[in-house]
């Protein structure tokens, strides 16, 4: 895949992926905005519904009132007229220095003509004592009888002037009140959390009546008043007074922001869960299309350098077949013998080159190790030995440094003596001329540290992660000076891993490289 044609790829992806997130995000703003104005719909609702509840209230009071008053007034037309009457029958008691007396009074019509009589006695526990009697029968006028005093008027006239107060009353209850006097505070909270609990409306909120002018005559929240008497939910108080200055019922929620993202948690809950999903998915796309091309670009590096590294072999044997074929030379037993012994080196070279590519795949899953005890130092030592000349033909040294005090370590020799030696031969190979390689081991926590360092080209940066992963060799073109596959640090870290080791490398491109590898004494793990 061309790398222009992965860079268009990418573009249209990542416009799609934008052009969705945009739209996603227009419509939670939308389905915001829609659940504000829904809210506001409803809390004005419920405030117009408070307002005419307050008015319906007080307009049945003045309806009980006027009943009341007319029971009154009904009471006071009985009063006149039985004041009218001719005929009744009173009595009254009242205490003068210690003395108890008895005043009744009577008046009737009977047939031989009215009759009014009054009785003043005294009176005590055992009974009457003392009585004086007043009585007027015949034809004269009832009036020139009746006095001043009587017991009836005065009664009467304190029902009649109880009654008139009442009616007073009443009246004065049926005009307009202020406006304190007419809202009741409690019923005016109890009708706002009704008609928002109706509504499904569970915030906090807060509340207060204000004048024409701004003025707070009531208030929920002395903390708010600014922001209650500036909120956009209000509602006019007895819309139908016509003459009265007009109040404002007014209400505020501290937290509805917060009210409205809960009540749709949810909602924005999936569509947040859809956008990471997208964006992940898009990521990981991008991540397999780099890593395909990057996969391409191995397996190309790899044929190039395996093609290099069989053709040198093969030009060899086919060299050597052709000398054979020559009859003057096939008849020198001696140059017949060497020709032949330089086929079977080649041959057991391929051979090594395609077992070593057939087993890499092996290497993480099949890589047994057969654990013994061994001195670290005896193997470093030979290895260093073996690799000696190859670094003294390129006029290069090698320093030792074994300052371990403890070296014995329980792993797979073989495998161990394969380490040593890549880490030593990748020093060799990247140090183009007279390589210093200084091989180092210390005691680190429950083992040994064993560091090897060079005087080579280096590693650039972008490419330290990646010197362990299979086929990979930092990208030359297609010079070939230093032979491989790309296997032998990847076999390493195989190694290092199975023992339960760590492996860290440091580089300084143009400078040199150090690898670091840590082995415990002791591995438990089953291998």
């Amino acid at each position: 895949m061309k790398k222009k044609f992965i860079y268009i790829l990418i573009g249209v992806i990542t416009s799609a992926l934008l052009g969705l997130v945009a739209i996603q995000l227009y419509w939670i703003d939308s389905a915001v905005a829609l659940r504000e104005d829904e809210f506001s719909r409803d809390v004005k609702s419920a405030l117009f519904a408070v307002t005419s509840k307050l008015e319906k209230i007080e307009a049945l009071n003045r309806v009980k009132i006027h009943q009341k008053s007319q029971q009154l007034f009904n009471q006071k037309a009985k009063l006149l007229y039985s004041m009218q009457q001719t005929t009744f029958d009173t009595s009254a008691y009242f205490e003068k220095d210690g003395v108890k007396y008895r005043v009744n009074e009577q008046h009737q019509q009977t047939a031989n003509g009215k009759v009014y009589q009054k009785t003043v006695e005294s009176v005590s526990d055992n009974g009457s004592e003392f009585q004086m009697s007043i009585g007027v029968q015949g034809g004269l006028p009832i009036t020139n009888y009746s006095f001043e005093d009587s017991l009836l008027n005065y009664q009467q006239n304190e029902k009649l002037m109880m009654l008139d107060e009442m009616l007073k009353s009443i009246y004065q209850t049926s005009q307009y009140r202020p406006i304190l006097e007419r809202v009741n505070k409690q019923i005016l909270d109890s009708l706002l959390k009704l008609e928002l609990i109706h509504r499904d409306i569970k915030a906090t909120f807060q509340y207060g009546v204000f004048d024409y002018d701004g003025n707070v005559l009531l208030v929920d929240s002395l903390s708010n008043i600014n922001k209650i008497r500036q909120s956009n939910y209000y509602a006019q108080l007895f819309p139908n007074d016509i003459l009265e200055t007009p109040h404002f019922l007014s209400i505020y929620f501290p937290h509805q922001k917060g009210y409205l993202l809960k009540t749709m948690w949810l909602m924005l809950l999936t569509s947040v869960l859809l956008l990471i999903i997208i964006v992940l998915a898009f990521t990981y796309t991008i991540q397999t299309i780099f890593k395909q091309k990057k996969l391409s670009e191995v397996k190309n590096d790899f044929i190039s350098n395996m093609t290099h590294e069989l053709k040198t072999p093969i030009s060899t044997i086919s060299l050597a077949c052709e000398a054979l074929s020559d009859k003057d030379i096939s008849a020198n037993p001696s140059i017949n013998s060497n020709y032949i012994n330089m086929i079977s080196q080649e041959n057991k070279r391929l051979g090594l080159l395609v077992e070593s590519v057939l087993k890499s795949a092996m290497w993480d899953k099949e890589l047994k190790l057969k654990k013994e005890t061994f001195n670290l130092h005896d193997v470093i030592n030979q290895v260093t030995s073996n690799i000696l000349i190859q670094v003294e033909s390129k006029k290069g040294k090698i320093s030792k440094n074994l300052a371990a005090k403890e070296y014995e370590i329980t792993a797979d020799k073989v495998h161990i003596t394969n380490l040593i030696y890549n880490l030593l031969d990748n020093a060799n190979k990247y140090s183009p001329t007279e390589p210093d390689i200084i091989i180092s081991t210390e005691n680190y926590k429950q083992g040994i540290l064993v560091s090897v360092s060079d005087n080579g080209v280096g590693i650039k940066k972008e490419n330290v992660n990646k010197i362990f992963e299979k086929f990979y060799r930092v990208p030359t073109g297609n010079v070939h000076n230093v032979k491989g596959f790309g296997l032998g640090l990847n076999y390493v870290k195989a190694l290092v891993d199975k023992h339960g080791g760590e492996i860290q490398v440091v580089s300084e491109f143009g400078v040199g490289t150090t690898f670091k590898v840590y082995l415990p004494f002791k591995n438990n793990e089953n291998n």
